[in-house]
């Protein structure tokens, strides 16, 4: 979606921040439905939530392939996002139930390289695709390649039941409370807001600004992903690793201080040819992207493995809602200029710079729940 922004507003003949609603519509509506999913998801296999989340996902992104306006591009997001959701949440809470927190941040890293993949192959081609033919092909593509991934879910993924037992011994409302209760996990969701808003109150405006003001062509616009989607295959699984090894803090420190430079350089930056444009984002991808990988097994660590479905489902809401109020507020910040030009780009950027920078010092006072309890176990 965030790629294909100026074909968007081209097409539909929107206004930046009409296509951040059109960004943030998914956000809201799988962050809500994250949150409901709190109550309920680890009652439930593991494996039959992500089959059943996952094919109406793919009807969802179907339905947005076949959008002949505005509207229902929108209604059709928000019916995507009501099962991407509790999709993202199954996804990371089968991760963290089959790996023990010590090798748990390079299982998250080869997630991640997964997410990257998709962005060397899916978005530079579909970004081309678009360019050429129409941007309704590349939804279209992604639901067919989504029926696939569905059989090999249901051939190749195990039950995942081990947590039913004791979550069903206690009421929904009590886990809830004990999450929501603690001090601890809200830090770590206040970590995963502001991630979000230093991340994705820039991404969904590169494409205009690329065209608007640097002047790189339409069809220009798949390399930059493309570039950035091979930095992070190899980078990501390489953090996930560094992570174990010196701790998901010092990395996500590390990380987030690193970030502050490729956002200051993308937003501020000067008409200039593609080459120069790829090195400085592909450095956004390596450390903007990647730190990702040691706040999620930081976070995903405060909660013990009967809360860790509600709680993550909760880190979803968070993620998602987060992501779209980023988008929303860049939409509200920016403006169009002559000639197509992106105006007060630079503020969205002093802003996803404040809110990467203000998530370290919160991220330092989170605490893992399951170190806690190993060190109760041995005392």
């Amino acid at each position: 979606m965030m790629p294909l922004s100026n074909l968007f507003m081209e097409d539909f003949k929107i206004s930046a921040a009409q296509f951040g609603i059109m960004v943030a519509s998914y956000n809201v509506s799988a962050g809500i439905v994250s949150f409901l999913g709190a109550f309920f998801i680890d009652r439930f296999d593991r494996r039959k939530v992500l089959l059943l989340s996952y094919t109406f996902f793919v009807l969802g992104t179907f339905a947005c392939g076949i959008a002949p306006g505005y509207g229902f591009m929108v209604a059709a997001r928000i019916f995507t996002g009501l099962f991407g959701g509790i999709l993202s949440s199954s996804i990371l809470s089968t991760v963290s139930d089959t790996f023990p927190l010590e090798r748990r941040a390079s299982a998250m890293g080869a997630v991640y390289s997964g997410f990257s993949a998709a962005a060397v192959l899916g978005v530079p081609v579909g970004s081309i695709v678009a360019a050429h033919f129409s941007w309704h092909i590349p939804f279209v593509f992604i639901g067919a390649f989504g029926v696939l991934v569905l059989i090999a879910i249901a051939l190749y993924v195990p039950s995942l039941a081990g947590h039913i037992e004791e979550a069903k011994k206690r009421n929904p409302w009590v886990t809830i409370k004990e999450i929501v209760s603690s001090v601890n996990r809200l830090k770590a969701l206040g970590v995963m807001a502001l991630l979000m808003i230093g991340h994705f109150s820039i991404i969904p405006y590169i494409p205009n600004y690329m065209v608007g003001n640097v002047g790189l062509d339409k069809t220009d616009i798949g390399y930059i992903y493309m570039a950035g989607g091979l930095c992070s295959v190899v980078v990501m699984r390489v953090v996930g690793k560094l992570a174990d090894r010196y701790g998901s803090l010092r990395v996500f420190t590390w990380l987030s201080v690193l970030a502050v430079f490729p956002i200051v350089a993308i937003t501020n930056l000067p008409p200039m040819s593609l080459i120069p444009v790829l090195m400085i984002t592909s450095f956004l991808f390596i450390f903007g992207g990647s730190r990702g990988i040691p706040a999620q097994t930081l976070i995903s660590s405060t909660a013990l493995p009967h809360q860790r479905g509600g709680f993550l489902s909760l880190n979803a809401a968070t993620q998602q809602l987060g992501s779209g109020l980023a988008s929303f507020l860049g939409g509200l910040l920016i403006a169009e200029g002559p000639g197509g030009s992106v105006l007060h780009y630079e503020h969205v950027g002093w802003m996803a710079v404040l809110a990467g920078l203000l998530a370290i010092p919160l991220a330092m006072s989170v605490k893992s729940a399951e170190a806690t309890q190993v060190t109760t176990a041995k005392s």
